[in-house]
């Protein structure tokens, strides 16, 4: 029966992290000497040590006296599965119903699924503007935006009014079928939206900026 990585040590996942990500990269294992290289233990014997412990687990087989013949057995991966999410170039009056249209999709990107469910409708943007820049969000960055989303105050969300796409945190109103929209400073020199006057297009999930 195959062991589930849960059952390693720390030092026998780093050990295993380093075999599978080198397997991965040159489509080859490792030998003994690279596998110490890449999690820095300088002893050779040490490095056996975790690998007969691995062995004995079940999560790996070598053959005796061969280079290069560890291979990995468990069923289990220490690589977490990518949510490969949509990346479009940009939103409009005529594609806002329709954004995930095959001219609108520079690629799919792969994300962590930490940071995105899978079950959710999610896309990357580029921000489309500075108006969030005190609060960490600039220009430039990749936004991912959830399209299944209940808003609930403070949420930074993505919205089109009169035909620009703005990125404003929202709060609920006092006065029934409007919202208040808020930026770092008040460009557009109001606050207070009516429903009517807005397409809300998703929730900020996560953002990536480039240094």
């Amino acid at each position: 029966m195959l062991q589930s990585l849960g059952t390693l040590t720390a030092k026998q996942k780093k050990v295993y992290s380093a075999i599978e990500t080198y397997i991965k990269q040159n489509s080859i294992p490792p030998t003994v000497r690279e596998i110490g290289e890449m999690i820095g233990e300088k002893t050779p014997g040490a490095v056996q040590g975790i690998l007969n412990r691995l062995e004995q687990k079940g999560v790996i087989k070598r053959e005796v006296g061969m280079a290069r013949s560890i291979r990995l057995v468990s069923e289990d991966s220490l690589y977490a599965r990518p949510v490969y999410i949509p990346q479009i170039k940009k939103i409009n009056k005529r594609n806002i119903h329709d954004l995930y249209n095959i001219y609108n999709i520079n690629k799919y990107q792969p994300v962590s699924p930490d940071l995105v469910n899978p079950e959710e409708d999610c896309f990357l943007i580029v921000c489309p503007d500075n108006s969030l820049m005190e609060s960490g969000i600039k220009y430039g960055d990749m936004l991912i935006i959830s399209r299944k989303c209940a808003l609930k105050n403070g949420d930074v969300i993505l919205v089109m009014y009169d035909g620009h796409v703005l990125l404003r945190k929202h709060y609920l109103s006092k006065n029934s079928g409007s919202v208040i929209l808020r930026a770092d400073s008040n460009l557009l020199g109001r606050e207070e939206f009516y429903m009517h006057e807005l397409d809300i297009i998703g929730r900020l999930v996560c953002k990536f900026t480039s240094y």
